[in-house]
């Protein structure tokens, strides 16, 4: 038996970089400057240099949080400097 089940994203790919950098620009613990953020479809790489672990924390949740989002690289780099 097949099943051709598929699950439709309820936001288009390429809005899903916006939402996500939007978001981390309304966060206030985060330097939204210093995170780049590239999607794929729902697939979303984080890279940059963040200065705390909270920093981090708070980046990726902010990444799975975004409408459209299935997977989420994390190569971000923690600075404290």
């Amino acid at each position: 038996m097949n099943n051709f089940i598929t699950i439709k994203p309820k936001v288009a790919p390429e809005n899903v970089r916006e939402k996500i950098e939007a978001a981390l620009k309304r966060n206030a613990i985060l330097d939204a400057e210093q995170i780049i953020v590239q999607a794929d479809g729902g697939k979303v790489t984080l890279s940059g240099t963040v200065h705390s672990w909270a920093e981090l924390d708070a980046a990726v949740d902010a990444a799975w949080a975004a409408p459209g989002v299935s997977e989420v690289k994390n190569q971000l780099t923690v600075s404290t400097f």
